[in-house]
């Protein structure tokens, strides 16, 4: 089910369960999870994928795999607050993905994570390609630390 509500998100959430989040792109999946606890977020991986069943394949493995009690997926807002084509895909994609799943799902804006992403791994020295293997990640643990930062003020 998609939250769009990130307090009732917050009272969704199992105590002692991570939760999984997802940065989607059409070619790569980036996959971030949380502690326990809910106060880091760890990037997991950067994967490439063919199309949107294997995605989705590949988060329910996550999901079984880690024990995650939730999802939080990037929303590529424009930076005016307009909803971008890859938005609509996003959208499109959560709605298949909430189809197979019962956990709830929440959609974070993910403006500039992926810039910010690459650009932190070229400040530690890493080449465009090596960069490239790992941007989705950083960008999904960058998704998820927003969330777990929001949390915090909830309890």
């Amino acid at each position: 089910m998609i939250i769009s509500n990130l307090q009732e998100f917050h009272q969704l959430l199992q105590s002692s369960k991570p939760i999984l989040a997802v940065d989607y792109g059409q070619k790569k999946l980036g996959l971030a999870i949380s502690d326990p606890n809910y106060t880091i977020s760890m990037p997991l991986k950067t994967l490439n994928c063919i199309n949107d069943s294997e995605k989705i394949k590949i988060i329910l493995s996550f999901i079984d795999e880690y024990s995650a009690c939730a999802l939080v997926i990037g929303l590529p807002i424009m930076m005016d607050g307009a909803v971008s084509n890859q938005a609509l895909l996003v959208q499109n994609f959560t709605n298949c993905l909430s189809t197979k799943t019962d956990l709830p799902i929440y959609m974070q804006d993910e403006r500039l994570t992926s810039r910010a992403a690459n650009n932190l791994l070229k400040y530690l020295g890493l080449k465009r390609n090596k960069r490239n293997q790992q941007d989705d990640c950083i960008a999904a643990g960058m998704i998820l630390e927003t969330v777990l930062s929001s949390i915090k003020f909830l309890n």
